[in-house]
């Protein structure tokens, strides 16, 4: 049984995590595919989707590090454990189509990284999310790294250092997630909004996901060009 479920359908890419036994947790091979297919990404692809098979969204990634009593350099460490990482996080946010995410269950470590990259997580009101990291005593700086624009730097710390369990509701409250649904009802908003975005073009979706990645960090000036040019180019389609 493959650990991840990768189809196009009407213009959607749907990826789908598969391991339910193992909480879905993310191994190599599963990110090197995942970034595999989004660098394939068709110019007709309308949306990406992440989901996952059975009860739990994604609990982080599976055991990296080297074996105890391995001789290692922080540059081995960051090639095989850090750079890998940053790099998924960073393919996640230049997908030029919106990407939803679909959170049951636990979503911890990388997957509560996942959820927040999205422009549109949807999650069960019964979902909940974590950074555990410190409680094995590891710096999460690559969830830092991948949160840091999108939580408030109080929210940030408390989820990091606390280690908190943090409930979809309040999930919601701090930006974390976007929307929520009763456990029944995920599966149905997601085809709701999918919907939405694959009755629009392909010009329109791009344009609005640069707006939101580089609008947003910069000054208004910048901004006032930036929107001005991405409506042209996105209208300038109709016209071709």
């Amino acid at each position: 049984m493959s650990e991840l479920l990768i189809a196009e359908k009407e213009n959607v890419l749907e990826v789908t995590f598969n391991r339910p036994d193992k909480g879905n947790a993310l191994t190599p091979e599963m990110v090197e595919a995942i970034r595999t297919a989004l660098d394939a990404l068709s110019p007709d692809i309308r949306a990406v989707v992440i989901r996952a098979n059975g009860e739990d969204f994604c609990t982080g990634r599976a055991p990296s590090m080297p074996a105890p009593g391995s001789r290692v350099t922080a540059l081995d460490l960051r090639k095989a454990v850090s750079d890998p990482v940053l790099d998924f996080y960073q393919r996640l946010r230049d997908v030029p189509v919106p990407l939803i995410a679909v959170v049951q269950g636990r979503a911890a470590g990388v997957g509560c990284a996942i959820a927040a990259l999205a422009d549109l997580a949807i999650a069960a009101e019964t979902a909940s999310f974590q950074i555990p990291e410190m409680n094995h005593d590891i710096a999460p700086t690559l969830v830092l790294n991948a949160l840091a624009d999108r939580l408030p730097r109080a929210a940030l710390a408390r989820m990091v250092l606390s280690r908190d369990v943090i409930p979809a509701a309040e999930a919601k409250t701090i930006g974390l997630i976007g929307m929520t649904a009763a456990p029944d009802h995920l599966a149905s908003e997601c085809d709701r909004l999918v919907g939405q975005l694959r009755s629009n073009s392909p010009a329109p979706l791009r344009a609005v996901k640069s707006f939101l990645a580089i609008g947003l960090q910069s000054s208004p000036a910048s901004r006032n060009e930036l929107a001005a040019l991405l409506n042209c180019v996105a209208t300038a389609e109709r016209y071709r």
